[in-house]
This record gives C-alpha cells, sequence and structure tokens, in this order.
C-alpha cells in the first residue's frame, strides 16, 4: 500500500508508528520512500528559494549600480573608494558562493 494522497499518508505513517509501538513489524520499505520523498522536496524547495534569491541579489546589485551612477558615480569624492568597496564585496560573496560544502 503506498498512499499518494498526503492525508492518506499521514494516516499510514501514523498507523505504522502505532505498529511499532505495539511491537509489531512496520512497513521499511514505505517509510524509506516516504523518507526520501520527503528529502526530494525539502531539497526542491531550498533550491527554488536559492534561485529566487539569488536573482533578488542580482537585481538589488543593478539598481543600485544605476542609483550610484545617477548620484555621480566615480565623479564624487567618494567615488573610487566606494567602487573599492563595491569591488571587494563582489569578490567575498563569490568566494562564499562557491566554496564546497
Amino acid at each position: 500500500m503506498a498512499p499518494a494522497d498526503p492525508l492518506d499518508r499521514e494516516a499510514y505513517l501514523e498507523e505504522q508508528i502505532a505498529r511499532q509501538k505495539r511491537g509489531e513489524p512496520v512497513d521499511v520499505d514505505w517509510v524509506r520512500a516516504e523518507l526520501a520523498r520527503v528529502r526530494r522536496d525539502q531539497n526542491a524547495t531550498v533550491a527554488r528559494t536559492q534561485r529566487r534569491l539569488r536573482l533578488l541579489v542580482l537585481v538589488t546589485a543593478i539598481v543600485l549600480a544605476i542609483l550610484w551612477i545617477k548620484n555621480g558615480g566615480l565623479s564624487g569624492t567618494a567615488g573610487l573608494p566606494m567602487l573599492g568597496l563595491v569591488l571587494v564585496g563582489f569578490l567575498a560573496s563569490f568566494a562564499i558562493g562557491r566554496r564546497p560544502r
């Protein structure tokens, strides 16, 4: 029995937990499959969130660059040091984003 509906899966899981508490054998294959399904769902959610956050950061950086250029960019008194800080921040974020986990 492999329930497809989330409510059926939850009820089946509760039944398996109750069987385990009574000392009866549980459906190990189903539990492993359910754990794999939950992990796949979590990984997909994390990947989707990371993609959205990357897009948000990119759009924000573009807007900030446009505003910086509109307000004088390199011609202001703090223009060149600000460009250096932006470059350091970019390199640091690139290094942090590419490190092995």
